[in-house]
């Protein structure tokens, strides 16, 4: 029986399993379609904050890849409900991230603050991106030591990229924590926050699978929520996955 066939829900990683940088890797636009014609949910979940819910999406659908904009849940969106629960709106912040994750804590009603004004954060969102400087990394870490709140969208220290992986947001993570001081509250994967809002977009449905190449935090998230685990991976080690699958393929062969 196909895997398709055995959840009645999905929720699927991106980078690494739908794509590879911005193209599809090998056999996911024929998998998701059919996965689409299926009618079964499913939402794809990432630990990428470079791009918003809706970018994400829009890049999606110029891979021809079926996407919708609220389909997509990122963990940017998981940290900015964090600082929203906590400081609150309003609240000024130390924000470590691209221009797309700075426009996403500015437009959810989050103040960031110049990093020359560190003193008035009440959080630090630290993200991925690839100008990371010491000025950022001097104001979060000053801003956390002086107890503003510390939130990372995850704590991946690598992403894929077609020409290996690439450093990700835990690595920045690990330089900002050092030093501070600090140990960083995270919302992305393996973190459950990030798997219930994934599961309510879903409607809940009773079995559900969490596809993801990544063991330490797709597969480690999923059985912390109690549904299952399917690893893309080329290798043969299932690393506490329930099914081992070498592309998106498998899921509907």
């Amino acid at each position: 029986m196909a895997l398709l066939e055995e959840y009645d829900g999905f929720l699927i990683d991106i980078d690494g399993v739908v794509l590879l940088g911005e193209d599809p890797l090998p056999g996911a636009v024929d998998a998701l379609a059919k996965l689409a014609d299926s009618g079964k949910p499913y939402a794809f979940v990432t630990n990428n904050p470079r791009l918003s819910g809706e970018e994400h999406a829009e890049l999606l659908r110029r891979r021809d890849i079926e996407a919708a904009d609220g389909q997509v849940l990122t963990s940017a969106r998981t940290l900015i409900s964090l600082v929203l629960e906590g400081p609150g709106e309003g609240s000024p912040a130390v924000v470590v991230g691209t221009d797309s994750f700075l426009r996403q804590v500015d437009e959810a009603g989050i103040e960031p603050v110049p990093l020359d004004e560190w003193r008035r954060a009440e959080s630090v969102m630290v993200s991925g991106h690839e100008e990371f400087s010491y000025p950022e990394l001097r104001a979060a870490a000053m801003a956390a030591r002086e107890g503003a709140l510390l939130g990372a969208t995850g704590r991946d220290p690598t992403m894929p990229m077609p020409d290996g992986p690439w450093p990700g947001t835990g690595a920045i993570l690990a330089a900002i924590e050092t030093a501070s001081g600090v140990e960083a509250t995270v919302t992305g994967k393996p973190e459950p926050a990030i798997f219930e809002a994934g599961l309510d977009l879903l409607g809940r449905p009773d079995r559900v699978a969490m596809v993801g190449d990544r063991p330490d935090s797709d597969i480690a998230g999923a059985k912390a929520m109690g549904i299952a685990g399917i690893l893309v991976t080329e290798g043969s080690d299932p690393a506490g996955a329930d099914h081992l699958i070498r592309d998106l393929a498998g899921l509907v062969a």
